[in-house]
This record gives structure tokens, sequence and C-alpha cells, in this order.
């Protein structure tokens, strides 16, 4: 006969695991239908002005004119939000023990997203709780539950930049929240509230990508894209409206490289420890099977 205690904490595993998988299916659903037109904006935005009128003159902007390009950074801004909270919760489906940060890059959406609408005056309890409360249940079924409650490990440098960073972008997303405070209500105070959380959005990816979370990369990427898509549209398009001043629009895509090349150098120090811990476990093997060190043949 088994043992019945461990028969019970199986099927209590094979539960929980259940629960898990049918948590991600709603969360990621939920997110892809709540949010189903702001995907194509990451790439549409970037189109040329006549091309770009052509696309986005769907049925949600049938009268849309060349004077409203200059929203285009903004609606950028929704796509790279919708992106990073979506794909956070779509990876723990396979191996989540290794993809702790991408979900918390994914629970720090909806956060950064009702911290906006606070500054602005338009939080609502419907627009981000059913976001927060999803996601949530992800973290607290996911099988390293526990490691995410536990305080990480940093990586110097990384944290370093993304420090640096926090000062310019809470500046900007303040600036951003009077902005909608004052606008007139509608279409143009959402549109703000997207640069404000994106800008927040860019310090919280960044501190969680310089953390020992497992999956910290994904949590960098999405850092260096938000600041990136801010300083580049900025750039390309210095019309748009919400965008940098050049030389700030050049500081921030100065900042991605920099915070990239620390993450390549973290990303080379770790293979480079663990081929050190692999030469000396191999060795320690060879000496076991030779007999030791000290059983020398006379």
């Amino acid at each position: 006969m088994g043992n019945p205690a461990r028969t019970s904490a199986n099927r209590g595993g094979k539960a929980r695991r259940i629960g898990f998988l049918v948590a991600i299916a709603l969360a990621s659903l939920f997110v892809l239908v709540a949010l189903l037109f702001a995907y194509p904006l990451i790439a549409v935005n970037w189109l040329p002005r006549d091309l770009w009128l052509v696309v986005r003159a769907d049925r949600f902007h049938p009268d849309l004119a060349a004077g409203d390009e200059v929203h285009r950074l903004h609606s950028l801004a929704l796509g790279v939000i919708a992106w990073g909270m979506l794909l956070g919760i779509v990876l723990q489906a396979h191996r989540p023990e290794r993809k702790i940060a991408p979900l918390l890059a994914s629970l720090a959406v909806p956060i950064a997203m009702a911290v906006s609408e606070m500054m602005a005056g338009t939080y609502t309890v419907g627009g981000t709780a059913p976001f927060i409360v999803l996601i949530l249940i992800v973290v607290m079924l996911h099988p390293a539950a526990r490691d995410i409650l536990r305080l990480p490990g940093w990586n110097l440098p990384m944290l370093g930049l993304a420090v640096a960073a926090a000062l310019p972008w809470m500046i900007y997303a303040t600036r951003m929240g009077r902005a909608a405070h004052i606008a007139e209500p509608g279409f143009e105070v959402g549109h703000i509230t997207f640069m404000s959380a994106l800008a927040l959005l860019a310090v919280l990816w960044g501190t969680i990508g310089a953390s020992n979370r497992a999956g910290w990369q994904y949590a960098t990427g999405a850092a260096m894209v938000a600041t990136a898509a801010i300083g580049l549209q900025s750039v390309i398009f210095p019309d748009a409206l919400s965008g940098l001043s050049l030389p700030w629009a050049v500081a921030a895509l100065a900042w991605c490289a920099a915070y990239g090349a620390a993450a390549i150098l973290r990303t080379r120090a770790s293979k480079l420890s663990h081929g050190q811990s692999d030469m000396e476990l191999s060795r320690s093997e060879r000496s076991d099977l030779a007999g030791g060190p000290d059983n020398d043949v006379v």
C-alpha cells in the first residue's frame, strides 16, 4: 500500500498545478480580449504618415486626419503596455519557476496604470482592478510563490542605472499626470495617462531586470523597449505629443545602450562562473575515479 500522506500531497500538488494553468489561461484570455485593439499599435506607429493614416483609419477612427499623427506616441505606449502585460502571463505556461520576473513585470502594468490614473484624477476600480486580481491569482498559485515573496539579490551596475533613470522618469510621469489632470475629459486624457504609465514601467521593469529574479532578462528587455520607444519616437517624430526634447531622447537611448551592455556583461560573468564550477566538478569526479589525490600507486 502507498503512503496516504504522500498520495494526498501528490493530489494536492496536481490540483494546484491545474488551478495554476487555468488561472494563466483566464488571465491571458482576459488581457488579450480587453486590449485586442492595442497589440498592432506597437508596429503601426512606426509607419510613414500616409501609410499610417491608411492603416489607422479603421472603425474606431473613421475620421482620422493628418493632424492626428501627433498622437502616434500615445498609441505606441499603449501597444508596449499591452504586450508587456500579456507576454509575462503567457510565458508562465512553460517552466514557470524560471520566469518569476516576467510575472512581476506583468503585475507592474496595471499597478502603473492605476497610479497614472490617480495622478490624472480619472481612477476607477473597474479600470485596473480586474487585471490586478487575475494576475495576483496567478502569483498565488505559482509553483515558486514563496520565492516571489522573498527579497531578491541585485546586480549593482544594472540597479545603479535603474536608480539613475528613476528621477527623470518620475518627473516626466508627474508632468504627464498634471497635463492629464487639467486636460478636458475624454480621448486625450487617456492618451496622456498611457505615457505616464509607460514612464513608471520603464523604472519598475528596469528595477526588476536588475534583480536576480528568475527570468530577469524579460524585464530587462521590457525596460529597454519602453525607454527606446519613447526615445526613438521623439527623435524620428519630433512633433509627436508627449515626446522628449532631443537631448533627453538621446539620453534615453544612451541609457538603453548602457543598460543593455550591463546585462550582456552580467550574462557573460554568469556563464564564466558556471563554466568554472563545471570544471571544478569535472576535476573532482576525475579525482574520485582515480582513487583520490592521496591514493598514489607505489
